[in-house]
């Protein structure tokens, strides 16, 4: 049960409380790489408004403050960078080129010589330093976890600003983008950060959790991955997982992260298909190389569309109706957006304000080489006080939705009888994130606020099985071209099939406003130089799905 509300505002309602969960700091490697020296007390001052230097020399700030944050810096390297750098700042040999070659402009030989060794092999070595002194390296490993628990412990602020220890697993085998932020609920974590080299499959990841974060020690804890798109449609094999490792998967992986700096992961059209239904900040790779649609076979295309979100969760509706008496759905995955920062500037989304990712600062042509790349997302949740124990809870039960970086206010609710937008909603009302009973009817309601720019469009996406086979609708409920700041659409799924495993989100389009490129190259006066960069986006949210799982209480 959880314990009474403790802040002063608290009324027991459910409000929004924006967040990024996926921020890196200079204790990364490949931020490091690229001249970001930020520390994680820092990034997250800067969540709370502090300003911040740039690895460029600029300093911005957050015009709106996060409400909560985890810095997720890459374990495979906590022990390089805490031997390499500060606090000990070795001049070991291996050391070298780490340390004087950090900068925006010799970033890319950094991450030649120490990032692609490491992560992209399938199985994973230690480094040349750590192979000669394994000893020290495993107590650099300790010493630098615990920097990181420390800075997020003392930066947690109940009421006002919640922080999240966290660190990223980032799996690359073959150079396919695998990775997963783990995220905890409160102070009591691992012992150890896992990582890839020593933990190179999710499943190893699972049960390293599983034996290292215990219930009994007050520890609790999610994975989430992020960069679908760049997968290479690996790492979800639910089709092939043994009933344990399914259950493993559906303790951990209760969230996906749908949008972030290196691409959106909502879904892709059919092969050779032009979709504008799918067409949103696409950034297409295979094997972590950029690539156009004609650069995949057919069979690698299906297979990278079923592990982007849409894909996902169609895939959990199968693996549902083939799990017979076990009623689990592998993929119920709640959606939420981050932004992937490598500058430890999380939650800096504005299109006008984003100077480009980490990876081109400091030269306006390294910066258009990378046009591909957006400011990222957010996270949202509905939550009663801004608490580690609610925001976590709020993330675990998925009652969270994401954007592509406004702040679009969004709730979606499923009812067994029509309610009109005059009437509250009733108290057996089910919220996003969470399984309709066995019922007869379907009914949704989505609530809307716009952030600066108007609302121009609601739709619902309808995932379901049928004979067997996925089924997918984009249904649009409402649309103006004028748009609105505030909006109540209530609709009935007259196709609504009790026996049939289902699932419906909401997604919510903003009026088109320039892209990031547009402001930078406008800014530049270079905009003739790039003819691709001066464009308009629709700015967007998703919110997490409602299941009809047949059989599956609420």
């Amino acid at each position: 049960m959880a314990a009474a509300l403790g802040c002063p505002d608290a009324t027991g309602d459910k409000q929004i409380f924006w967040g990024d969960l996926h921020v890196h700091s200079g204790y990364s490697l490949d931020a490091w790489g690229y001249g970001t020296a930020t520390s994680p007390a820092q990034a997250y001052a800067f969540a709370k408004g502090d300003p911040i230097p740039l690895a460029d020399g600029s300093v911005v700030s957050l015009p709106r403050p996060l409400d909560f944050m985890a810095v997720t810096d890459h374990a495979e390297w906590f022990n390089l960078m805490y031997i390499c750098t500060e606090p000990m700042a070795s001049t070991h040999p291996y050391c070298a080129t780490l340390t004087e070659k950090n900068s925006p402009a010799e970033g890319a030989e950094v991450f030649r010589t120490y990032v692609l060794p490491t992560i992209t092999r399938a199985s994973p070595q230690p480094t040349p330093l750590c192979a000669a002194q394994p000893g020290q390296c495993q107590q650099a490993h300790l010493s630098q976890w615990q920097r990181v628990q420390d800075q997020a412990n003392a930066a947690n602020d109940p009421c006002n600003f919640t922080t999240f220890v966290g660190f990223e697993w980032s799996a690359t085998p073959d150079f396919s983008h695998n990775h997963r932020n783990i995220i905890f609920a409160n102070h009591n974590v691992t012992p150890q950060a896992i990582d890839y080299m020593r933990y190179p499959t999710p499943q190893k990841l699972w049960r390293e959790l599983a034996r290292q974060c215990r219930v009994e020690n007050g520890c609790d804890v999610l994975a989430i991955p992020h960069n679908t798109n760049m997968g290479d449609g690996k790492s979800f094999d639910v089709e092939t997982e043994s009933p344990e490792e399914l259950a493993l998967r559906a303790h951990y992986e209760r969230l996906v992260e749908i949008h972030q700096e290196k691409g959106n992961s909502e879904c892709l059209p059919a092969f050779g298909a032009s979709d504008e239904d799918c067409n949103f900040e696409i950034y297409l790779t295979k094997n972590s190389q950029p690539q156009t649609m004609d650069g995949y076979t057919q069979a690698e295309w299906e297979r990278m569309r079923g592990t982007y979100v849409r894909g996902l969760l169609l895939r959990g509706l199968a693996a549902y109706q083939g799990s017979g008496e076990q009623k689990l759905n592998p993929l119920q995955l709640g959606i939420i957006g981050s932004t992937d920062n490598h500058a430890g500037t999380g939650g800096f989304t504005d299109e006008q304000l984003w100077p480009g990712t980490l990876f081109g600062f400091g030269d306006f042509e390294r910066t258009m080489a990378r046009q591909a790349f957006n400011p990222g997302g957010l996270v949202a949740v509905w939550a009663e006080e801004n608490t580690r124990e609610r925001i976590f809870a709020a993330l675990k039960r998925r009652e969270v939705f994401a954007t592509s970086g406004p702040r679009i206010r969004v709730r979606l609710a499923a009812t067994s009888t029509a309610v009109s937008c005059a009437e509250d909603l009733p108290d057996q009302a089910v919220p996003m994130g969470s399984v309709v009973g066995d019922v007869n009817s379907h009914h949704l309601r989505v609530q809307v606020q716009a952030d600066h720019t108007p609302i121009t469009a609601v739709e619902i996406v309808k995932g379901t099985l049928v004979e067997g086979q996925p089924r997918e609708q984009v249904i649009r409920l409402w649309q103006d071209k004028d748009g609105v700041q505030d909006l109540c659409v209530n609709w009935t799924d007259e196709q609504f099939a009790a026996d049939l495993p289902q699932f419906w989100y909401a997604r919510v389009l903003q009026a088109p406003t320039p892209r990031w490129t547009a402001y930078r190259c406008q800014r530049e006066g270079r905009c003739e130089e790039f003819p691709q960069a001066e464009r308009w986006v629709r700015e967007r949210a998703w919110t997490s799905p409602i299941w009809h799982l047949p059989g599956t209480a609420r």
